[in-house]
C-alpha cells in the first residue's frame, strides 16, 4: 500500500496538466497585480515601495533612490522612476537638487515637520509639470510614460514629476511619400513631436488633441486631432467610441487600430488614409475631418478617407498645373486591366487587333510553350518577387537589383522562348503605370487586381473584364468609411465636388469645403476671389475721346 502510494506520488505530471499549472499560476500572478493596481498610495512609505517592488520585480531598469531631508533628517522620501524614460539631467537638477542643497536652516523649517507633502509641491520640487495621484495604477501608468514618482513619508497622495526624455528620431524627410514639391518634414515616433508639427501649421486655439490610452500591456498613447468648429462633432464622437471600445494586449502601430476601427473588414481596399506629412494631416483638418496619431509610429490615420484621395499627391495643391493627375486615373486604368486585355485579344479575340499588329505579335509568339494567361502570371510574379526584394534590401542595392534583374531576366526569357516580347513590353507598361499611384496601401491593392482580371480574362475573354469591372465597381459602391461613400463623390455624384477629383480647379474656385465631412462651417474662404488683370492708366478713355 505504502509503495503504491510512493509510486503515485512520484508519478511524473503530463504535459497537459504542467502547462495547466503554469497558466493557472500566471492567472494568479496578473490577479494579484491587478489587485494592487487598484490600491491607494499608503501612507507607510515602505508598504508603498514594497507594493512597487512587487509589480516590477527584478527589471534592471526599475530604480529606487531614497533619501532623508530636513535639519536633523527625519523626512523620508522614496523617488522611482524607469531608467531610459526620463531624463537624468532634469532628475537631477529639478527633483535632488532642492532636496540635497536646502536644508531647514535655511527656508522654513517651522512648516517642514507639520505638513512637508506642501512643503515638497510647492517649494522643492522645481519641475513646470507635476502631477498629484491617489492611487497607485494611475500612478505606474504615469512612471511607464516618463515619469518619476515621488512617495513622501506620511502622505496618502504621491507626486508625478514628468521628466520625460527617452531616445528619439528626429524630424527627417519622409521616406515613404516622395514627392517634388512640398514641406521636407515628417512624423517621427514620438507623438508629441507630431502633435508640434500640427500646432505649427494650424495656429488656432480650436485645435485640439484628445488623448487616451490603448492597450493592457503597452498602453499606448493615442491622440485624435481635430478643429472644433470644423469638424462634424458626430465624427469625433464615433472615432472617440470606436477607439474607446478596443480591448487588446497591444497597439505597437497605426495599423492594429487600423484593423479595428475600419467599417468593413472583408476587402483589400484601405477605408483609412495613412500618412507620414504632416501637411498632408493639417490639409485634412482644415476640410473637416480627423486625424489618429499613434505613438512609436510615424504613420497618422486620417478619417474619413474616399477613393479618389489615393490617387492625389499634396504637391498637387502646391503646383500650379496639375495635369498629372488624370494620367494617375489612366494609369489606374492600365495598371488593372493592360495585361488581361493583352490575353483576352490574343486568346479569344485576334479578329480584333490590326492585321499587322497581329502577324508581329504572331511572330513574337513562336515557340514559346505557354498560353497567354500562364506567361502573363509568369512575368508578373517575377516582377513582384523582383519589386518586393529591392525594397527589403538597402536602397543603393536594391534599386540596383530592380533595374539590373528587370533586364536581365526579361532578355533572358526572351531569349529562351520562354515568353514574348510583346509580354515584356506589356508587364513593362504596366509595372510603371503602378508607380504612379501615390499611396503605398492603394497601390498594393491595385497590383494584386492584376492577378483576378487575368484569370478573368484567360478563362472568358474580355466577357471576364467586363464582369470583373461590374462586380468591382459595385464592391467599391458598397464601401463605407466612418459612414461615407468609399466613391463619394463619383457615387453618389456630387458634380460640384469633381473640381478636385479628376483635375484639381484653382484654390479661388473651391471656396467651400468637401461635403463629405459635413462640415458645420461649410465655407473655407471668401467667394469671388479670381485675379483679374490690372487695368492699365486710361484703359476704356480711347474710345470716348476719340468719339
Amino acid at each position: 500500500m505504502q509503495s503504491r502510494l510512493f509510486r503515485t506520488l512520484r508519478k511524473p505530471l503530463k504535459p497537459k496538466e504542467i502547462k495547466k499549472r503554469r497558466l493557472e499560476a500566471q492567472l494568479e500572478r496578473l490577479q494579484a497585480d491587478e489587485e494592487i493596481l487598484k490600491l491607494p498610495v499608503n501612507p507607510d512609505l515602505d508598504r508603498n515601495v514594497e507594493l512597487m517592488k512587487k509589480l516590477f520585480g527584478d527589471s534592471s531598469d526599475f530604480v529606487i533612490r531614497q533619501f532623508h531631508f530636513g535639519a536633523s533628517k527625519e523626512i523620508r522620501v522614496v523617488l522611482v522612476f524607469v531608467d531610459g524614460l526620463v531624463d537624468r539631467n532634469s532628475i537631477s537638477d529639478s527633483v535632488l537638487k532642492p532636496f540635497v542643497l536646502r536644508t531647514l536652516e535655511q527656508d522654513g523649517s517651522e512648516v517642514l515637520p507639520a505638513n512637508p507633502y506642501d512643503l515638497i509641491v510647492h517649494w522643492l520640487v522645481t519641475f513646470y509639470s507635476v502631477k498629484e495621484e491617489k492611487e497607485i495604477g494611475k500612478l505606474l501608468d504615469l512612471v511607464l510614460s516618463g515619469f518619476a514618482a515621488l512617495f513622501i513619508d506620511g502622505s496618502e497622495k504621491a507626486l508625478a514629476v514628468e521628466v520625460k526624455g527617452w531616445p528619439s528620431r528626429s524630424v527627417e524627410e519622409p521616406k515613404a511619400e516622395a514627392f517634388a514639391r512640398g514641406p521636407r518634414e515628417g512624423f517621427t515616433e514620438t507623438i508629441r513631436y507630431n502633435t508640434a508639427l500640427l500646432r505649427r501649421r494650424i495656429k488656432t486655439p480650436r485645435l485640439r488633441f484628445d488623448m487616451m490610452s490603448i492597450g493592457r500591456f503597452t498602453k499606448t498613447d493615442v491622440c485624435v486631432a481635430y478643429i472644433d468648429g470644423l469638424v462634424n462633432p458626430a465624427l469625433v464622437t464615433e472615432v472617440k467610441n470606436r477607439l474607446e471600445s478596443i480591448d487588446t494586449d497591444g497597439v505597437l502601430e497605426s495599423g492594429y487600430l487600423e484593423d479595428f476601427i475600419k467599417d468593413n473588414y472583408k476587402t483589400l481596399f484601405s477605408l483609412l488614409d495613412r500618412t507620414e506629412r504632416p501637411d498632408k494631416v493639417a490639409a485634412a483638418l482644415l476640410e473637416g475631418r480627423a486625424a489618429i496619431i499613434v505613438d512609436t509610429t510615424p504613420f497618422a490615420l486620417i478619417v474619413p478617407a474616399v477613393f479618389s484621395e489615393f490617387l492625389q499627391s499634396p504637391e498637387d495643391y502646391y503646383e500650379g498645373n496639375d495635369y498629372i493627375r488624370p494620367i494617375r486615373w489612366l494609369a489606374l486604368i492600365f495598371t488593372v486591366t493592360l495585361p488581361s486585355l493583352y490575353v483576352a485579344l490574343t486568346t479569344f479575340h485576334q479578329e480584333m487587333i490590326p492585321t499587322g499588329l497581329a502577324l508581329s505579335m504572331a511572330a513574337g509568339r513562336e515557340g514559346v510553350p505557354f498560353p497567354a494567361v500562364i506567361e502573363a502570371l509568369m512575368m508578373e510574379v517575377t516582377f513582384d518577387l523582383l519589386r518586393e526584394a529591392g525594397t527589403r534590401m538597402p536602397r543603393s542595392i536594391g534599386q540596383a537589383l530592380g533595374v539590373v534583374g528587370a533586364l536581365v531576366l526579361g532578355q533572358a526569357a526572351v531569349a529562351a522562348g520562354i515568353v514574348s516580347p510583346f509580354m515584356v513590353i506589356v508587364v513593362a507598361l504596366t509595372a510603371v503605370a503602378s508607380f504612379l499611384v501615390p499611396n503605398y496601401s492603394a497601390s498594393l491593392t491595385i497590383r494584386f487586381l492584376r492577378y483576378p482580371f487575368l484569370l478573368l480574362a484567360g478563362s472568358f475573354g474580355l466577357v471576364g473584364i467586363f464582369w470583373g469591372l461590374v462586380f468591382l465597381l459595385l464592391h467599391l459602391a458598397s464601401l463605407r468609411s466612418f459612414g461615407v461613400p468609399y466613391l463619394y463623390p463619383l457615387a453618389p455624384a456630387v458634380p460640384r465636388e469633381w473640381q478636385d477629383v479628376f483635375w484639381r480647379s484653382p484654390w479661388w474656385k473651391m471656396d467651400q469645403r468637401p461635403l463629405l465631412s459635413r462640415s458645420p462651417n461649410e465655407r473655407r474662404q471668401a467667394p469671388a476671389q479670381r485675379p483679374e488683370p490690372d487695368r492699365r492708366p486710361g484703359d476704356g478713355d480711347e474710345g470716348d475721346a476719340g468719339g
